[in-house]
């Protein structure tokens, strides 16, 4: 009895041994990786931490999430592919990041000179969340919840280089994103657009290998490429919308009953405010740097906007896809002005 006893116990000691291990990993946090191009200390990186710290209370310790800013993941295009994968978790950036790799037909919302104001960009992106969405749940994504990069405007080398007319910008070489729209509306201007990663362009800048960009206030103080410029036209040319999503792949493994959490819009709202309510001191951040700060006319708004015009016929013959966009936008539009 004694000998079989103890022969025994080693495979009782054994079967506790798995029975522990799997309730520990059971009860192991899922880890969430997520990716982002915004800086440091800017209100995307704050932003992202109070989205952080709020999925991991409403999850109740059943969710860690880490945020990796600055690009330290790659760039917006590597990130969105990693998401399509499933290697990273969670992205936030550019609609126009997403759109050139995997949905061009939300290149709409780039669309130069779209825009009137911040309640009409935030009403047609409300009435088109349930469109995106759906666009990007057949990409592979999961949209959580709309944010902001702002109103984009030009910096450019050279005092007094106000750019008053499209026809200032005939010939200039400026650093353009890797998207078709940004590309389009540089060549619209007469403009030399160079593709050119973001880490390449502050020093692009200094050398002359370019002689502008197109970017926001804020963005242009996280990078410092305003150190780069002389001149500044706030001339809102592009709303560019940010946004959050989730790697379908990874969302759809997760427990049923985590998911409406993981959906949760709480923080859209926040991530807004923080962006525009630094916008006027960010423009008398530039002048104290001694940067020629310019803003358009109505007139001169006009006249680029309608410069302009080919860029949103170009991408409305593109596709049909494209087409139906454009005119749901265009349909939002109509129904904001009769509010």
């Amino acid at each position: 009895m004694t000998h079989r006893a103890s022969s025994l116990c080693p495979l009782a000691l054994l079967g506790a041994a798995l029975f522990c291990s799997s309730a520990a990993l059971a009860d192991d946090p899922i880890v969430m990786k997520a990716g982002s191009v915004a800086p440091e200390g800017t209100p995307w990186a704050d932003w992202l931490d109070g989205v952080r710290k709020r999925l991991e209370k409403d999850a109740g310790g059943r969710l860690k999430t880490k945020v990796f800013l600055s690009g330290k993941l790659g760039g917006e295009r590597e990130m969105i592919d990693d998401a399509k994968k499933g290697t990273l978790q969670m992205f936030g950036g550019s609609i126009g990041a997403v759109a050139s790799v995997h949905a061009p037909e939300l290149n709409v919302f780039e669309l130069p000179f779209l825009f009137e104001s911040d309640a009409e960009a935030d009403f047609v992106l409300n009435a088109l969340r349930e469109r995106t969405a759906k666009i990007l749940d057949d990409k592979g994504l999961v949209m959580v919840m709309w944010a902001e990069n702002g109103w984009h405007g030009y910096g450019v080398k050279g005092k007094g280089k106000c750019l008053s007319s499209p026809d200032a910008l005939t010939g200039l070489k400026m650093r353009s994103q890797e998207s078709e729209i940004h590309l389009n509306t540089y060549k619209a201007f007469g403009a030399a657009p160079v593709e050119m990663p973001t880490p390449e362009v502050l020093a692009a800048l200094q050398t002359g290998a370019v002689d502008g960009y197109s970017n926001t206030p804020l963005f242009s103080f996280a990078t410092s490429w305003y150190s780069g410029i002389d001149t500044f036209t706030y001339s809102k040319h592009i709303y560019q919308p940010g946004i959050l999503v989730y790697s379908k792949k990874w969302f759809d493994g997760l427990p049923a009953d985590l998911k409406p959490t993981l959906l949760k819009r709480d923080d859209e709202a926040s991530g807004f405010k923080l962006v525009r309510q630094l916008t006027g001191p960010l423009l008398e951040n530039l002048k104290a740097a001694g940067k020629d700060v310019c803003t358009l006319t109505p007139d001169q708004t006009s006249a680029f906007a309608t410069k302009a015009k080919p860029v949103w016929d170009a991408f409305a013959k593109k596709s049909k896809a494209n087409k139906e966009m454009l005119d749901l936008v265009l349909k939002a539009k109509a129904d904001f002005k009769k509010k």
